[in-house]
């Protein structure tokens, strides 16, 4: 507002409903079956420099060499605007009976049941780590920039500042790190959950009550709107 001269306004702490409604259904779901958690999802963002564009046929073939199972769910601007990738990678790997890829909505079990994520500047990154308390591994692509000013305002975009908070950030230089990174994350479960419940609860306002929050301020608006 004061770099741009715009007018102040009045800014609610309200909360992550997304996140909320992720919550209950993690409460609601069934346990996690313990011989399907070697899956790791891929949820790239879009753009040029998307880690699918940049790393991801290698990716998806270090994980499947070492006994993974691999979920690739590109983003909807991916699909339409990189045919030949998608095709690619469906020609290499489709047979393979441990690869999906996956062109719709993840569906929640896999998610629940999942061993990590894997991601790059996408924001499914903090809804994964925040509701799942465990790890997402960063593969280091360029920013994806959308607004080329956005240095003006003294801000650190939460996207960048949190990263190795939540994860580990991996160099598309160096993906077969990766596999040592995911063993020893599986090993550390715990101290993970734990750390990451803590940064959840310092980044994350009315956690579980956002709904309740915001109903309650749109009817204090809706009553001081009378007089």
């Amino acid at each position: 507002e004061k770099v741009y001269g715009l007018k102040a306004k009045k800014l609610i702490n309200y909360g992550y409903g997304r996140l909320d409604t992720l919550l209950q259904n993690k409460i609601n779901a069934q346990a996690t079956d313990s011989s399907a958690k070697n899956l790791i999802i891929i949820a790239p963002s879009y753009g040029d420099d998307n880690l699918l564009e940049k790393c991801g046929i290698k990716l998806i073939d270090i994980l499947l060499k070492s006994d993974f199972r691999v979920m690739v769910r590109p983003h909807l601007r991916t699909l339409r605007d990189s045919t030949e990738l998608i095709d690619s990678i469906k020609e290499k790997f489709g047979e393979n009976p441990n690869f999906v890829l996956e062109t719709g909505v993840i569906k929640f079990d896999s998610l629940n049941n999942s061993l990590c994520m894997i991601s790059d500047w996408s924001g499914i990154s903090l809804e994964y780590a925040f509701t799942f308390e465990r790890p997402v591994i960063f593969i280091d692509v360029p920013k994806k920039v959308l607004n080329p000013n956005w240095s003006d305002i003294a801000l650190e975009p939460i996207e960048t500042s949190i990263r190795d908070k939540i994860g580990h950030i991996v160099s598309p230089n160096n993906l077969e790190e990766i596999l040592d990174l995911v063993r020893i994350l599986d090993k550390n479960t715990q101290n993970i959950s734990e750390l990451i419940k803590e940064i959840r609860e310092k980044t994350v306002y009315n956690i579980g009550e956002s709904a309740k929050i915001g109903a309650e301020y749109i009817r204090q608006l809706h009553n001081e709107s009378k007089y």
